[in-house]
């Protein structure tokens, strides 16, 4: 007997008394090609709605963890490059290495990225900065000289790339061993608007974001062509020839680049990196950030907690 026999149920004449669960006892057919399949548990993770006006508000309420993503809608005076620093000392993370897809940024955002730099005692920083913003601050006292004044440090890996971009993307790969990205409207300094901003912990995101931030760098980096001091107004490129660039994941990284920069016969320097060629390190263990002046070269900074 079926395992329908004895339902009233009326099913347009379908005739399922040849059913039988015992068919169904979880063992392949000899020629089932899902007998090998590996099943896994999709990533499940928490979406988190909030909505701040103050960045270390923001901050201090931010969960990081594997599973829960942040949208966040802020307030216009909120200032997206105080938050990361507020991360930093509330110890959310603490920053190993750290790219940014941006339209602009202010002298503040740079006292801000030297900061964290200097608490986190961050390897790398990848910055790529837009065409509009490089010509309007390519003058005696603008940002750009500042920012190489700031930012061109011992012990860190500096990139900075100019291209046609309006992204305002941030990757930050933790000295944890974690892995976040931070994209939205909001560029670094305020705006004097509404704008959003989404944080995900997924390693996935972080390497196409990271891949795209290291195509820029490899295809046009002014530190690998142009000493600091004496940087000149550089050829941007935009339109086709940056979008070939961010979709050819054939196209050298960052990485790449300075090698070629540093090969003999090779015009122009790479990227610097402490005086004895290797980069600086955090210490071991998840002590608090530093505050104050940056560590000498015979003394390692501390980190910060970590996640």
């Amino acid at each position: 007997m079926g395992l329908f026999d004895d339902l009233n149920i009326d099913l347009g004449g379908i005739d399922l008394s040849a059913f039988d669960p015992a068919d169904f006892k979880g063992e392949p057919e000899e020629d089932d090609p899902m007998e090998d399949a590996i099943w896994t548990r999709p990533v499940v993770r928490r979406p988190k709605a909030v909505c701040y006006e103050h960045a270390q508000d923001f901050a201090r309420a931010l969960t990081i963890d594997s599973e829960t993503e942040t949208f966040a809608y802020v307030a216009g005076g909120f200032v997206f490059g105080d938050f990361l620093e507020a991360c930093v000392e509330q110890r959310k993370f603490s920053v190993r290495r750290l790219g940014m897809q941006m339209l602009s940024l202010n002298d503040e955002n740079i006292d801000s990225l030297r900061n964290v730099v200097e608490m986190c005692g961050t390897e790398r920083l990848d910055l790529c900065l837009s065409g509009y913003w490089y010509s309007t601050e390519l003058h005696k006292g603008g940002v750009v000289g500042y920012l190489f004044d700031q930012l061109d440090l011992e012990g860190l890996e500096l990139h900075v790339a100019i291209a046609e971009l309006h992204c305002k993307v941030v990757t930050i790969e933790t000295w944890a061993g974690n892995r976040l990205t931070m994209h939205g409207s909001a560029n670094l300094r305020s705006s004097n608007s509404i704008e959003q901003l989404h944080i995900s912990p997924d390693p996935a995101l972080w390497e196409f974001c990271q891949g795209v931030t290291d195509r820029i760098v490899g295809a046009y980096d002014v530190l690998m062509q142009e000493r600091r001091r004496n940087h000149q107004r550089s050829r941007r490129f935009g339109g086709k020839r940056l979008w070939q660039a961010i979709r050819d994941t054939d196209a050298p990284s960052a990485d790449e680049g300075a090698e070629a920069a540093e090969a003999p016969g090779s015009a122009g320097p790479s990227a610097r990196k402490g005086s004895s060629g290797a980069p600086r390190r955090g210490t071991a263990g998840d002590e608090p950030p530093r505050t104050g002046p940056r560590a000498s070269t015979t003394t390692s900074p501390s980190r910060g907690a970590g996640e």
